[in-house]
């Protein structure tokens, strides 16, 4: 209650505004896209995107009262809280915050939350980070420029397990890394996406396939669907291939996902099979868990 307390006063302090500044995939209506004479993307939609959030440097560059900074400080440490509950509380609530601020201040809660990723045991910071970057691609409050920054801390938040006392740690943090990967396929154009597809694209069938976990197997494969289907064949050869095997019913048995769907992936994408192999003599062969 009080992150959901704080962050409406956060809000009343600005004013109720949607930020120029930030990142549109553009007009996805079904109607208007059939009724055009020529379905293929303009290449240059994204370029143009870009540079019109450049030059809208925010012309609203009212004064931010020095109250939003405590609120905000207030909702980052929520978002390291011990409770989900309360971590997710304060992703949302830092989302709604940022939609209103000015580019340079919303770029400074984009760095504090990088920051989170810091404590490479600390599953709580890990899992709120996850849902805030979730929360702030989903409303185009992540610019294109931070996934450079953005997808290697996903792609490591995808196998977060820490071992405390005789139990794993970590299923929470790798099942809010998958809604990480949703939001970005349906945040960001391909053309956007199209330099982080493979190490993503690895991330989640690694996850899919070799998780302790069916919540976060399941996770992974709904997240690799939504890429397919978002972003297009151009960016994941053999996706439909591959999301027929590996669907939600079919990776509910750990070991079918072992023995049968890993080695039938990486037979008819064989680019994977490299990874998978890694993945199993780095991580699994060793692992605690016999």
């Amino acid at each position: 209650l009080l992150s959901k307390i704080s962050q409406r006063i956060g809000m009343t302090f600005l004013p109720p505004r949607v930020a120029k500044w930030r990142y549109q995939r553009g007009n996805r209506s079904l109607k208007e896209n059939l009724s055009k004479d020529n379905g293929s993307k303009d290449p240059n939609q994204i370029k143009n995107s870009i540079s019109k959030m450049k030059q809208d440097n925010d012309d609203e560059e009212d004064d931010v009262p020095d109250e939003l900074e405590d609120i905000i400080e207030l909702l980052l440490f929520s978002v390291q809280d011990r409770d989900t509950v309360v971590r997710w509380s304060a992703a949302k609530g830092i989302g709604r915050i940022t939609m209103r601020l000015p580019r340079l201040l919303a770029d400074d809660v984009v760095e504090a939350i990088l920051e989170l990723f810091d404590d490479s045991d600390d599953d709580a910071a890990w899992h709120g980070g996850c849902l805030c970057l979730a929360e702030l691609a989903r409303r185009g409050l992540l610019l294109p420029e931070r996934l450079k920054a953005v997808v290697p801390l996903i792609g490591k938040a995808m196998h977060f397990d820490v071992l405390r006392g005789q139990h794993s740690v970590g299923s929470h943090v790798r099942d809010a890394a998958c809604y990480v990967c949703w939001a970005f396929a349906r945040a960001y154009s391909p053309q956007v996406m199209k330099a982080y597809v493979s190490d993503l694209a690895k991330a989640m069938l690694l996850a899919a396939v070799y998780d302790r976990e069916v919540n976060c197997r399941r996770a992974a494969s709904a997240a690799f669907q939504e890429n397919v289907g978002r972003q297009g064949n151009e960016n994941f050869n053999k996706g439909i291939e591959i999301i027929t095997i590996a669907d939600y019913f079919s990776l509910g048995n750990r070991s079918s996902a072992y023995l049968n769907i890993g080695p039938s992936l990486a037979n008819i994408a064989n680019w994977y099979l490299e990874p998978f192999v890694d993945h199993l003599i780095s991580t699994k062969v060793s692992h605690w868990d016999k």
